[in-house]
């Protein structure tokens, strides 16, 4: 195919020229990959990576971005998929190459970071030792430059995968990515999970040592701004072909056929497993198609400047306070539904909906569907949680946001049962759950459902989608095997996926379809409580939006509790109006989300507003 490619110095080339332009350690031309039923997965797709530039490869989930980044390994989807195109990387066909040539490649010239890079991670090695397991002859200093580089202390030299948050477990992955040197770095998202000026420092790194190392970086990000800003080339997947202006160098991949929807009336979705809600290009930028409502409609638009003016009234607790009212936790927040109220009483959110949660300042008995006091815990001797306290109402949402490692996502497992080395207590709709136990199973319907960050190592791999939705539909909601393949369709319909993926595995999802079928399991055993780690993290803004509008109206519908972890502060501001703001595992300040963010005291909150 002719895909034009403005260079920076704003001449305009045809991508199979420009290889003679910049001499490129990476050079793709109409890379398509096929699964085994012929299914368009990625691509065509045709560009080019200079050494010493960075690249971003972007599009909306579902789009292809991880199946072309892999495929620039040698590695496709499953043995029975098949790729068509070329992809040369620093001189090799990579995907020629026979299995010994391939994992000499592999060693010498390239390195990958995937989307859940806590998997590629030994539980039993100091992070010390895996970075000297992919450089054994590094020196000491040059282990701590590499863990400065992505905002790391040497004390992390120590510590093991088990004792790091998600986002460091990231961090420590990269950083076995960079301390190789390879001439060609392939990154999966690897600002995902970052606070707001953590990840503005390490896009910053990573552009500087592209121009250091004379590197070519390839990677994938739904920060577009601050992608966009540190790439040299744009590539869009799963678009209109448009080119660019200057200085950025655009090459938009032909959009494919199975995936894009030009101008018809909403109607049934017709997605598939590269694509599961159909796209149509506006502006060149590629837009979710409507979706049928089925009971599953979005709320109204976001307005981030009603949600920053919102709850001027509310009251703000913070670890310093030395009064609170009557029921509410001594160093937390306590997050309520409020009553209905009269037209000229309500206090409009960013959605355009009248909030319903409120922090709570009057002495009306709450329905509360859990409440924490005193929570504490540790991981190998180190404490990473302090005296934690809130109390969260049925049909409520709490956002718990925080710096990489404050602590979140201990929270979410001691709450959810998972993490055995904590104290303090927990009631569930009233009554008292123990506290450092598994329990999920015990409570069942009504209970309290984790959806975790990394969802490929949620999902048993050995499972179709079907079975994965089916197992707690029987099991929690005692769903009669007749109504299953219903039941099952139903609830990818709710994570507005296609029916026909039920079929598929987890392998063959993209990042952001296997985040929705974790979503899906969770809502089929019907929580009181539903605990959200960063759902939203490996989708684009538009996907991301719609899921949080789909748990918005869960809440509302099914008087649903949702404690939302996530870095994205505009979907906080938009659909969370109780805030808890967390550093080094202690509650920093906490209280409505607009009161906070409009005039925050903490610099851990000013830090995330970055």
């Amino acid at each position: 195919m002719n895909v034009n490619v403005t260079v920076r110095d704003g001449r305009t080339v045809r991508a199979d020229d420009a290889g003679r332009v910049t001499g490129d350690l990476v050079a793709v031309d109409d890379l398509t990959v096929l699964d085994r039923d012929g299914r368009n997965l990625a691509g065509p797709a045709t560009f080019r990576i200079p050494a010493g530039t960075v690249t971003a490869l972007t599009g909306p989930s579902g789009s292809g971005k991880t199946t072309v980044m892999r495929a620039l390994l040698g590695q496709l989807p499953s043995a029975s998929a098949r790729a068509t195109g070329s992809a040369s990387v620093a001189g090799h066909d990579v995907l020629m190459l026979d299995p010994a040539a391939l994992r000499r490649f592999r060693r010498r010239h390239i390195a990958y970071v995937g989307q859940d890079p806590g998997s590629a991670l030994n539980p039993l090695l100091r992070v010390r030792a895996l970075l000297r397991e992919v450089s054994p002859k590094v020196s000491e200093s040059t282990l701590t430059e590499t863990l400065a580089l992505v905002g790391l202390s040497p004390d992390y030299l120590r510590r093991r995968p088990g004792e790091l948050s998600g986002g460091q477990q990231r961090r420590v992955a990269l950083a076995r990515a960079l301390i190789r040197r390879t001439g060609v770095l392939v990154l999966d998202e690897p600002l995902a999970g970052l606070h707001g000026a953590l990840r503005t420092d390490i896009a910053g790194q990573l552009a500087a040592l592209a121009r250091e190392r004379s590197t070519a970086i390839l990677l994938s990000g739904h920060d577009t701004a601050l992608v966009h800003s540190i790439a040299d080339d744009i590539v869009e997947l799963g678009v209109v072909p448009q080119v660019s202006v200057p200085p950025v160098r655009t090459t938009a991949s032909a959009a494919r056929t199975s995936g894009v929807v030009t101008g018809s009336a909403p109607g049934p979705s017709t997605a598939t497993s590269a694509d599961p809600v159909g796209a149509m290009a506006v502006g060149g930028r590629a837009e979710l198609a409507p979706v049928p409502d089925s009971g599953w409609s979005r709320p109204g638009g976001p307005d981030p400047a009603r949600t920053a003016a919102a709850g001027g009234r509310e009251q703000r607790t913070g670890p310093t306070s030395s009064s609170r009212p009557a029921g509410r936790p001594p160093n937390g927040v306590a997050v309520r539904r409020d009553k209905p109220k009269q037209a000229d009483e309500s206090e409009p959110t960013s959605n355009g909906h009248t909030s319903s949660v409120v922090v709570a300042t009057d002495d009306r008995p709450p329905d509360l569907a859990l409440r924490a006091e005193g929570i504490n815990a540790s991981i190998d001797g180190h404490q990473v949680l302090a005296d934690i306290d809130f109390a969260l109402e049925a049909g409520s949402a709490l956002a718990v946001v925080g710096a990489s490692g404050a602590g979140k996502t201990t929270l979410a497992r001691v709450i959810a049962g998972l993490h055995r080395s904590a104290t303090g207590s927990l009631e569930l709709r009233g009554n008292p759950i123990v506290v450092g136990a598994n329990r999920r199973i015990r409570y069942g319907a009504g209970g309290i459902q984790l959806v975790t960050q990394n969802p490929r190592s949620a999902l048993n791999p050995r499972r179709t989608i079907a079975q994965t939705l089916g197992r707690p539909l029987r099991r929690i909601g005692r769903v009669a095997r007749r109504d299953l393949a219903r039941r099952v369709t139903e609830l990818l319909a709710a994570v507005e996926l296609s029916a026909d993926l039920a079929t598929r595995y987890p392998h063959e999802l993209s990042g952001g379809q296997r985040q929705r079928v974790a979503l899906a399991r969770a809502l089929a055993a019907e929580p009181a409580v539903l605990l959200c780690d960063e759902i939203t993290s490996a989708l684009d803004h538009t996907t991301a939006s719609a899921i949080m509008a789909l748990l918005d109206r869960i809440r509302a519908e099914r008087d649903t509790a949702l404690l939302i972890i996530t870095h994205d502060m505009a979907l906080v501001a938009e659909y969370c109006p109780g805030l808890l703001v967390l550093d080094q595992g202690r509650i920093a300040e906490s209280g409505h989300t607009g009161t906070v963010l409009a005039a925050p005291t903490h610099n851990a909150t000013n830090e995330l507003l970055v």
